[in-house]
């Protein structure tokens, strides 16, 4: 067991660690963060590696550079600076050496691997018309590491719980790295699972996983816990996702994430025409901005959405500022 303050980690998830990232990353750069204390290298958020530059680590402390010793610091003097031909093995690794076979996940711009660990990448891109071929003399990969947080749900459920078998269209809104997949996929996990102390049954939930960060799916097996009752179309787009799930899988809450673009109106409105609820996410950071963004402001005029869940980073990560009906726009919860 490792401890440190608010944090502890047993064996088995330093092993994971290890096996799910440290593993993928290419020897000469995991010696290094080998020699990161294993409690900084633990509370990680990503691992950064760029061409010709220092390695870093970014965690809610900040943004660090590593040096040779595997010391995380700000200053400048004996770093570890990462080649482009340690990119290039990493992501050999990271692909088990047949970059090729998963080229539809990198003309994306990212991987997912074992864990549910994202990796991010960035290169020369090859196009062929409009549409994204390849990406090709990669300079630079990031890591971001993954991280379930189960019950952070608890706050918000009694406010998108209608009854034993029903839930509130509910949109989350929040800025970037605030927590808003994070709580959408354990409020997946629990409308799926069900909540027996409440006699809340559990329902039917797909997800349309289009960036693979809700289920995080490694070769099409959810890495993410997301519910016994719960279905995913990994790498969909959500329009189109959204119509394949509702017609081929019967849920009765289909979960999405990040909505806002154009044409997601309509296929939200046949989701919702045929009786089953949508739980999703969108940028913002108050709903007063949420409407000034045009495809938004549309289904909020339209009270597709029944609740609105806003969050911040002022507490940290999920901090809830507001719970809003949707129907009348009344503050249901005030963030102290």
């Amino acid at each position: 067991m490792v401890t440190k303050e608010n944090w502890v980690f047993s064996v088995e998830e330093v092993q994971s660690f290890e096996k799910d990232i440290l593993r993928m990353i290419c020897p000469q750069i995991r010696e290094v963060l080998k020699r990161i204390a294993v409690t900084e290298l633990m509370t990680a958020e990503e691992i950064r590696l760029r061409a010709n530059k220092p390695l870093m680590v970014q965690s809610k402390m900040g943004s660090f550079f590593v040096n040779l010793d595997g010391k995380l610091t700000t200053s400048r003097i004996n770093l570890f600076y990462v080649s482009q031909e340690q990119i290039i093995k990493t992501l050999e690794l990271i692909s088990e050496n047949s970059i090729y076979a998963f080229q539809d996940e990198i003309r994306n711009g990212f991987l997912t691997i074992r864990g549910g660990h994202r990796v991010g990448i960035a290169g020369r891109v090859v196009l062929n018309g409009d549409i994204i071929k390849n990406i090709k003399d990669v300079s630079g990969l990031n890591i971001r590491i993954a991280r379930e947080v189960n019950g952070c749900s608890s706050k918000v459920l009694k406010y998108i719980i209608s009854n034993e078998k029903h839930v509130y269209n509910t949109l989350i809104v929040s800025p970037p790295q605030c927590g808003k997949t994070t709580l959408l996929r354990d409020i997946t996990r629990v409308i799926s699972d069900g909540i027996d102390e409440i006699g809340f049954k559990g329902l039917k939930v797909g997800v349309i996983d289009e960036r693979s960060e809700i289920a995080a799916c490694y070769k099409g097996v959810p890495q993410n816990r997301v519910g016994t009752r719960t279905d995913v179309l990994d790498a969909c787009p959500k329009q189109i996702g959204m119509i394949m799930m509702l017609r081929s899988m019967s849920p009765d809450v289909i979960v999405t994430d990040e909505i806002g673009s154009k044409g997601d109106k309509d296929a939200l409105s046949q989701v919702l025409n045929a009786g089953v609820k949508v739980i999703s996410t969108a940028h913002g950071y108050n709903i007063s901005e949420l409407k000034s963004r045009k495809e938004v402001l549309s289904l909020m005029d339209e009270n597709m959405f029944e609740r609105y869940i806003v969050l911040s980073a002022r507490k940290g990560p999920g901090t809830v500022e507001e719970i809003i009906d949707g129907t009348n726009m009344s503050i249901l919860y005030k963030g102290e």
